[in-house]
């Protein structure tokens, strides 16, 4: 398996100066107003990742008290599977009001295991937690089978580590390109609406399906988490999230889909937006499909932060995808100190999906519906890719083109140039994009030579 690069921070590049101020004499032509508005916009989203930086969510309250799993008759090592034992001493540490459950070193083979409120699931070092091969009575509902760890409506809850959790997922990737499969893969980890989440230092490996799936979840802290799949292995995606409230911080990413993805699911009782204040910082992720948020957007987005995270040979770096009939209203996005190297697609956001048109003029406007995506106040800042075979893609709708889009300092080398078609009001300064193909730069609708991005 490929190994991830390590994080690299690079220099800050010197701003470009401010010009001289207006006098209050002059009115603002319209192309100054446009700017203002701008800018404005754009002073708006840098206050709010300020903001937004400083998130902490809520630490799950578990008790002091520490139970091995030994002790309550859970045994390492064994040929037949611990499932039974495993659940009996998850249950007893429940029964006596929380605490943490510490599995020692060895293998635990096990099947489908249920977690609860007020537990610390502890994989000691040299602990490895195995689902059960494929084939072996693996329990399943009427559309997928049951995921490893699961729990739903559970508070104070924790998986920690240095331990490592093996999926056996390849006899369930060949199954499923063999179509012999009716039902959905299962995942390792799947948390349903539960609250004060921790992942801590644990190392998740080959999963049939996703990795880790936290379906509207609030106050997570998901911290030193490494996740690796090959990157052939299919619908592995690292980290799929959503809900409320998110510190991602110094976890390692590579897989066969999404490194992590923030999407939106049908939510009766929530009222938009659905996800709300996600922070991801120094993280490194190595072959997947990137950062993205999509396809599902419905439910609404508002609040990411993204700094100083380094792409090594991901499909896609930024990536923001929907279609018409899953959009919703996306906004406050920030994405700064990026650093790729050999990244296809640096910067793709796009209202189509899972293709775009061969061409924007071959894509007629239609209405607007309430699935119609809107993407809107996006910063993108320091950010520097090279190897890359596209530049910047931003494809809007011609109904809904993207709204206050800036980048700022930001280097592109690729073998293609970037595209902008239904960008809207885009803004750029201090711009190098350094490619091989003409031309640089290709809007639709096509822009005046004076409206084009400044570069250096």
């Amino acid at each position: 398996m490929r190994a991830i690069a390590p994080f690299t921070p690079f220099p800050i590049v010197r701003e470009m100066p401010a010009g001289p101020p207006r006098s209050p004499s002059r009115p603002a032509p319209p192309r100054m107003k446009a700017l203002s508005l701008l800018l404005a916009a754009f002073v708006a989203t840098a206050a709010f990742a300020a903001d937004l930086a400083s998130l902490v969510p809520a630490e799950p309250r578990i008790p002091a008290r520490e139970f091995s799993a030994a002790d309550l008759g859970v045994s390492p090592g064994q040929r037949q599977p611990v499932t039974a034992a495993l659940q009996k001493a998850i249950d007893r540490v429940t029964s006596e009001g929380g605490g943490k459950l510490v599995l020692g070193p060895g293998e635990y083979l096990v099947g489908p295991l249920r977690l609860a409120s007020r537990l610390d699931l502890h994989l000691a070092s040299g602990a490895v937690l195995k689902l059960l091969p494929r084939g072996q009575n693996h329990p399943a509902d009427a559309s997928r089978y049951a995921s490893l760890l699961s729990a739903s409506g559970a508070s104070d809850l924790r998986i920690s580590g240095p331990g490592r959790i093996d999926g056996q997922g390849e006899a369930w990737w060949r199954a499923y390109r063999a179509k012999e499969l009716t039902l959905r893969r299962p995942q390792l980890i799947q948390l349903e609406q539960c609250e004060r989440v921790e992942l801590s230092g644990f190392t998740s490996i080959n999963p049939p399906n996703t990795h880790v799936a936290l379906r509207l979840c609030r106050e997570v802290t998901i911290r030193e988490v490494t996740i690796e799949a090959p990157d052939d292995s299919p619908n592995t995606d690292g980290l799929n999230l959503s809900g409320k409230n998110y510190l991602i911080e110094r976890c390692r990413v590579s897989t066969g889909d999404d490194n992590i993805v923030v999407l939106t699911h049908s939510a009766k009782g929530w009222t938009p937006p659905v996800c709300e204040n996600f922070v991801i910082r120094d993280c490194a992720l190595g072959f997947g499909h990137g950062l993205s948020i999509g396809s599902y957007t419905g439910g609404g987005i508002r609040g990411l932060l993204a700094e100083r995270i380094v792409f090594d040979a991901t499909t896609s770096g930024i990536r923001l995808k929907a279609d018409r009939d899953r959009g919703g209203l996306v906004e406050d996005l920030v994405y700064r100190d990026i650093t790729m190297r050999g990244v296809k697609n640096p910067v793709f956001i796009s209202s189509y999906y899972p293709k775009e048109p061969k061409s924007p003029d071959l894509d007629p406007a239609r209405p607007v519906t309430d699935k119609t995506p809107r993407w809107k106040n996006i910063l993108i800042e320091k950010l520097r890719a090279t190897g890359s075979q596209n530049s910047f893609v931003l494809w809007g709708l011609p109904e809904r083109p993207l709204e206050n889009v800036t980048i700022r300092d930001a280097i592109i080398a690729s073998e293609r140039g970037a595209k902008f078609y239904h960008a809207g009001n885009l803004t750029a300064t201090e711009v190098l994009l350094e490619n091989k193909a003409s031309p640089a730069q290709d809007f639709w609708p096509a822009r005046s030579p004076a409206s084009i991005l400044p570069t250096r």
